[in-house]
C-alpha cells in the first residue's frame, strides 16, 4: 500500500508527466471511439436509407420481379391499384399507400435533355409511409406541382419555385412543372427522380404501381401482418416483413460496407500497436530517470515485485486518464460532425448512435495497452539496486542494442515475409487467402524490421547526417550522438513513424493507380468527347435526321452511329453492337487481348473477354450470332476490355443489320474538330438539339470529373485514417523528446558551459528530429510502396499500377517539418538550461 501511495503521490507532484505518458494512448483511444461512434451511426443510417423502406412500413409489398434467367430489361409488371384497398380492410392494418412510378425525361425549358434516364414517383409528403423529406420549400399539392430530389436540383442549377418540362413518353406531349420543393430520398435510388404527388405523377408517366406499403395498428407483429398480406396478394406480387427487407437490403447493396469497417479496424489495430510502442519507449525514459528514486525505495524495503507493481499502477492509472479523455474527445468530435452534417449538408435524417458498452470497451482497451507496453520497462527498472540511490542516475537504454539473436529473429522472420509474398503473387487470386497472405507478409516484415532496426537506423542516421554535415555541423554532430547512443528508444520511436508513413504510402498508390486504370478505361469505353443517346428506352432510337444533322456540325470532327441489338451465342446472350470503326479511329484504343480492333470489318467478329472465356473463343476461330432465327456466322477479330464501348459483340453495321434488320440506332459518338474543344462541341451539339427531349447528351469527360471527385474523397478519408497513426508518431516524437530534456539536463548545460550557443542546442534537438523523421521516411516510403504493389498485383484489383513519386517526397517533407513543429517546444526547454542548472541537476 504505501508503493500505491508513492505512486499517486508522484502523479499529483508531476501530473505532466502522467499526461505525456498517455497522450499517445489518448489520440489512439480517441480514434478507436470515433471509429466506434462512426461505424455505429453508419451502419444505422446506411440501413435505413438503402432500403428505401419508410420508418411506418411493417409491410412492404413488390411487384412481380423477372424470373431466374429472364432478362429485367422491361422491368417487373405493376401491382393491381385496387389492392391497396384490399389490404386495407385485412385486420391489423392501419394505413396502406400504392407507390407509383415511371421513366420520364427532364429539361430545363427550351434546352436539351438532362444526361441520363429520369423517373418520376409518387409520394405523399407527408405520414410514417412517406418515403421522402421536403428539405426545402412547401410539398406539392396542385396539378404541375412537383418535388426534386436535392441532387437533381443542384446538377442541375434549380431551386424552389423554377419550372422545367417533362416529356413522360417517347410520344407524349411536354407538360411544363413547377418545382416547389427539394426532397431528401433513399440513397441508391439514383438522382434523376422527380417526385409528385399520386394524380400529378400518374399524369407525367408513373402509372405503374411498382410498391405497396402498409402500416400495422399498435400491437400488431409485423411477421404475422406479413403472413396475411401475402395470402392476399399471393400470385400478383410478394410480401416482405419491412424489418427484414432492410437488413436485406443492407446486406445487399453494402457488400462492402464490411471492408470499410474491417479497414476501420485495421486502421484502429495499427494506431494502438503505435501507441503501445510510444508508451514503451516513453516509460523507459521515465525508468532512467527515476532511477535514483527506484533504488531509494529498494533500500527502503520495496522489492522488485513492488517497484513493477507501483509502475504498472502508473500505467493503468494513467492509460485510464487517457481513455477516458479520449472517449470523452471522440463524443464531443462526433456530436460536432453530426451536427455539422445535419445542419450544412443537409442531413437531417443523421443521428449519432452512442453505444455505452463500446466507449467503455475503449477505455478498457486503452488501460489494457498501457500496462502490457510498460511491462518490459517496469521489470527492466525494478532490476536497479539499492547501492544505485548513493550514485548518479546515467541512463539505462544505452549500448548497440542488437545481439546476434536479433539478426536470426530478423532474418527468419524476413524469409518468412518473403516466402509469403511469393505465394500471393504466384496465386494472384484476388480471394481472401490471398488478401491473408499480403497481410501476414506485411506483419512479418514490420516484425523483421523491428528486430533489426537498432543496427539499420544507426547507420540510415549515419547516412542521412553525412548528405546534410554541411548544414547542420556541431548540433548536427550532438544530434547524431543522442541518436546513436541510445538506439532503442531511436528504434521505437522511429518505427512508429516509419508503421503511419508505410500505410500513408500504400494508400497513395492504392488510389493513383486506381485513378490510373479508371483513366485507361474511361479512354477505352468512353473514347468519344460526346455520346447522344434515346431518352427513353423503349423509344424508336436516334432518329436518321438527328445523326445526319450532327455529322454536319461544323464543330464535330469524328462522328460515328451504332446500332444495337441482343443477340446470343449457344446459351450465352449479350448486347451485339454495329459500329464502323474507322469512322471512329478513338474506339480503337480500349485494351485488346487477342488480336486488333483494325480488323473489325464485315465478317468479323469482337468478343468482350469475359464472353470470349465463356465461350473459349480466341481470336480466328468461327462463331455463329443468333437472334430470333436469324443467324451470321463471323470470324472473331479481337478480344477486348472495353465493353462499354463496343457491347459484348462488335460487329460491323452490315452484319448486324443482317442479324436484325430493325435494330435501332442507340448512340452517336462525336469528338470536336480540330480548331475546337470539347466546350464548343457541347455548345454546338446542344444549339442542334435544342428542345428534343427524346436524346440525352452524355459527356464522359464529365464522368470522369465526377469520379475524380470521388477519388478526392476517397483519398482524403483514407489518409485522414491513417493519419491517425503518423499523429500518433508524432506525439510520441514530442514526448520522447520533452521527456528526453529533463533526462539531458546536465548535457544541456556542460554543451551551453563549452560555449554552445542557446540556439546551437535548439538546433540539436531539431536535427534529431529531423533524422528521426528522415529515417522513416525512407524505411516507410521503401516498405509502403512495395507492399502498395505487392497487394496490388497480388489482388490484381488494378490492371495499372503507378507510383506517385511527387506526392511521396511531399509525404516525406511534410513529416520532416511535422516532428520540427512537434520539437519546437522542447528545443525551446532544452535551450533555456544554464550551466549553473546542470550541476544542481541529479
Amino acid at each position: 500500500m504505501t508503493v500505491f501511495r508513492s505512486v499517486l503521490a508522484e502523479v499529483r507532484q508531476r501530473p505532466a508527466r502522467l499526461l505525456l505518458t498517455g497522450l499517445a494512448v489518448l489520440v489512439a483511444t480517441a480514434f478507436a471511439a470515433g471509429t466506434l461512434l462512426f461505424t455505429d451511426t453508419l451502419r444505422a443510417t446506411v440501413r435505413d436509407g438503402v432500403s428505401g423502406v419508410p420508418e411506418g412500413a411493417a409491410v412492404v409489398v413488390d411487384a412481380r420481379h423477372p424470373a431466374a434467367g429472364e432478362t429485367a430489361e422491361g422491368g417487373p409488371e405493376g401491382l393491381d391499384p385496387a389492392l391497396a384497398t384490399r389490404v386495407a380492410e385485412l385486420p391489423g392494418v392501419a394505413d396502406t399507400r400504392a407507390v407509383r412510378e415511371g421513366p420520364v425525361a427532364l429539361a430545363r425549358t427550351g434546352g436539351t435533355a438532362d444526361p441520363g434516364y429520369w423517373r418520376v414517383v409518387s409520394d405523399s409528403f407527408q405520414g410514417s409511409l412517406s418515403s421522402y423529406q421536403i428539405l426545402r420549400g412547401s410539398a406539392p399539392s396542385g396539378p404541375g406541382e412537383v418535388a426534386l430530389t436535392r441532387e437533381a436540383a443542384d446538377r442541375l442549377g434549380l431551386g424552389v419555385g423554377d419550372r422545367v418540362v417533362l416529356r413522360p413518353g417517347a410520344d407524349a406531349a411536354d407538360r411544363e412543372v413547377t418545382v416547389t420543393a427539394l426532397t431528401l430520398g433513399p440513397f441508391l435510388e439514383g438522382s434523376g427522380t422527380v417526385v409528385a404527388p399520386d394524380d400529378t405523377a400518374a399524369e407525367l408517366g408513373a402509372r405503374s404501381v411498382s410498391r405497396l406499403l402498409v402500416a400495422a395498428q399498435p400491437g400488431v407483429a409485423p411477421a404475422e401482418l406479413t403472413k396475411h398480406v401475402a395470402n392476399l396478394v399471393s400470385g400478383q406480387g410478394k410480401a416482405h416483413d419491412a424489418g427484414q427487407l432492410r437488413q436485406e437490403r443492407l446486406a445487399e447493396h453494402v457488400r462492402s460496407f464490411d471492408q470499410v469497417l474491417v479497414l476501420l479496424s485495421i486502421f484502429t489495430g495499427m494506431a494502438m500497436v503505435s501507441a503501445a510502442i510510444v508508451v514503451a519507449a516513453t516509460f523507459r525514459i521515465v525508468v532512467a530517470q527515476r532511477r535514483r528514486q527506484t533504488a531509494l525505495l529498494r533500500c527502503v524495503g520495496a522489492g522488485r515485485g513492488q517497484v513493477v507493481a507501483s509502475l504498472l499502477a502508473e500505467a493503468a492509472l494513467s492509460g485510464l486518464v487517457a481513455g477516458v479523455l479520449g472517449a470523452v474527445l471522440a463524443w464531443l468530435l462526433g456530436q460536432g460532425t453530426v451536427a455539422l452534417v445535419r445542419n450544412w449538408l443537409d442531413q437531417p435524417q443523421l443521428h449519432l448512435q452512442v453505444s455505452l458498452g463500446g466507449l467503455v470497451l475503449c477505455v478498457g482497451l486503452a488501460v489494457l495497452v498501457t500496462v502490457l507496453a510498460a511491462v518490459l520497462p517496469a521489470v527492466s527498472g525494478s532490476r536497479v539496486p539499492p547501492v544505485a540511490a548513493l550514485g548518479a542516475a546515467p541512463t539505462v537504454d544505452v549500448g548497440q542494442g542488437v545481439t546476434r539473436l536479433r539478426w536470426v529473429l530478423a532474418g527468419l522472420l524476413a524469409t518468412g515475409s518473403g516466402g509469403l509474398a511469393a505465394l500471393a503473387l504466384a496465386t494472384s487470386r484476388g480471394d481472401l487467402p490471398t488478401l491473408t497472405a499480403v497481410a501476414c507478409s506485411g506483419m512479418l516484415a514490420f516484425g523483421a524490421l523491428a528486430a533489426a532496426a537498432p543496427i539499420i537506423l544507426s547507420r540510415l542516421a549515419r547516412l542521412l547526417a553525412w548528405l546534410v554535415q554541411d548544414l547542420g555541423k556541431i548540433p548536427l554532430r550532438v544530434a547524431v550522438g543522442n541518436v546513436l547512443r541510445m538506439p532503442r528508444r531511436t528504434a521505437a520511436t522511429t518505427l512508429v513513424l516509419a508503421l503511419g508513413v508505410a500505410m500513408v504510402s500504400a494508400v497513395l498508390v492504392g488510389v493513383s493507380s486506381a485513378r490510373a486504370s479508371v483513366d485507361e478505361q474511361l479512354a477505352g469505353s468512353r473514347p468519344a468527347a460526346l455520346v447522344i443517346s434515346p431518352a427513353f428506352p423503349d423509344g424508336p432510337g436516334i432518329a436518321p435526321e438527328v445523326v445526319s444533322e450532327l455529322r454536319a456540325l461544323p464543330a464535330a470532327g469524328y462522328v460515328t452511329a451504332s446500332t444495337e441489338t441482343r443477340a446470343g451465342v449457344g446459351d450465352v446472350r449479350g448486347l451485339a453492337r454495329g459500329t464502323e470503326l474507322s469512322e471512329f479511329p478513338p474506339l480503337r484504343r480500349g485494351v485488346v487481348y487477342e488480336g486488333a480492333l483494325t480488323d473489325l470489318g464485315p465478317g468479323r467478329v469482337g468478343l468482350y473477354k469475359d464472353v470470349a472465356e465463356r465461350l473459349g473463343k480466341h481470336a480466328g476461330d468461327q462463331l455463329t450470332l443468333h437472334k430470333d432465327g436469324r443467324r451470321v456466322t463471323l470470324t472473331v477479330a479481337a478480344v477486348y476490355r472495353n465493353a462499354g464501348s463496343l457491347g459484348s459483340f462488335a460487329l460491323n453495321p452490315t452484319d448486324l443489320a443482317a442479324l436484325d434488320p430493325s435494330a435501332r440506332v442507340t448512340r452517336v459518338l462525336l469528338d470536336p474538330a480540330p480548331n475546337h474543344d470539347r466546350n464548343q462541341l457541347r455548345a454546338a451539339v446542344d444549339r442542334a438539339l435544342a428542345g428534343n427531349t427524346n436524346v440525352v447528351v452524355q459527356a464522359p469527360g464529365d464522368e470522369r470529373a465526377a469520379f475524380e471527385e470521388i477519388s478526392r474523397v476517397a483519398t482524403l478519408i483514407a489518409l485522414g485514417l491513417v493519419g491517425i497513426t503518423v499523429l500518433v508518431a508524432v506525439v510520441g516524437v514530442g514526448t520522447t523528446l520533452s521527456l528526453s530534456v529533463v533526462e539531458r539536463t546536465q548535457e544541456s548545460g556542460l554543451l551551453r558551459a563549452l560555449g554552445l550557443q542557446r540556439a546551437g542546442v535548439a538546433a540539436a534537438l531539431a536535427w534529431e528530429a529531423v533524422l528521426f523523421g528522415g529515417s522513416a521516411a525512407v524505411l516507410g516510403i521503401t516498405a509502403g510502396t512495395g507492399y502498395g504493389v505487392l497487394t496490388l498485383t497480388a489482388m490484381s484489383v488494378f490492371e495499372v499500377i503507378a507510383i506517385p513519386y511527387e506526392q511521396l517526397v511531399v509525404v516525406a517533407l511534410g513529416l520532416v517539418a511535422l516532428l520540427l513543429v512537434a520539437s519546437a517546444g522542447p528545443a525551446r526547454r532544452a535551450s533555456r538550461t544554464t550551466p549553473l542548472q546542470a550541476l544542481a541537476t541529479e
